[in-house]
């Protein structure tokens, strides 16, 4: 497999052709040596004002209880390599440092991608805290969630941050204890 600090991993909601999310790895600016997973919601730029919009099948999509959901995959998992593009350093550092990432330090964080650097900037963020695998709803998004621990090297309780419009309380984020 490719270097995975050159690799985007996108989880695919079922039926989708675009990734839904993508992931990256960052260090934890408020804990020395640890990490942070960032969840990056592939919501659609609205045209001309390159600002992302709200799309509401997206938001359904990672909202969905497994509960209520039709049984089969709703989410599977898909590396992808960075864009060959070159980014212009200045407005990647501020968006970084906006976030409290290190420019030199993202592990799966496609930089040459502005749309990407766009949503980064712009989406709301939540910070879900820390999962394992068991904590997610559905087998699905367990196993997509373990094999991009397993692609990243970080052990399974390492804090998650959602940047996007869904709420994370609800749907694939949602404690499993949390039902009962």
């Amino acid at each position: 497999m490719p270097d995975p600090s050159h690799m985007k991993v996108c989880l695919f909601g079922r039926g989708c052709t675009c990734p839904t999310i993508t992931l990256f790895l960052a260090p934890e600016p408020l804990i020395p040596g640890g990490s942070i997973l960032h969840l990056l919601e592939q919501a659609p730029l609205a045209g001309g004002t390159a600002a992302p919009s709200l799309d509401a099948g997206l938001v359904e999509l990672v909202q969905t209880d497994s509960a209520s959901a039709d049984p089969g995959r709703l989410v599977r998992i898909e590396f992808r390599a960075f864009r060959p593009d070159l980014p212009d350093p200045g407005p990647v550092r501020a968006i970084l440092h906006d976030h409290h990432i290190s420019d030199t330090a993202p592990m799966g964080l496609d930089f040459g991608d502005p749309a990407e650097l766009t949503r980064l900037a712009l989406l709301p963020e939540r910070l879900i805290g820390f999962r394992r695998t068991e904590d997610f709803q559905q087998d699905a998004t367990r196993s997509a969630m373990f094999a991009v621990y397993r692609h990243f090297d970080v052990d399974q309780r390492i804090r998650l941050m959602y940047h996007g419009f869904a709420d994370p309380a609800t749907g694939w984020f949602t404690l499993r204890t949390a039902i009962a």
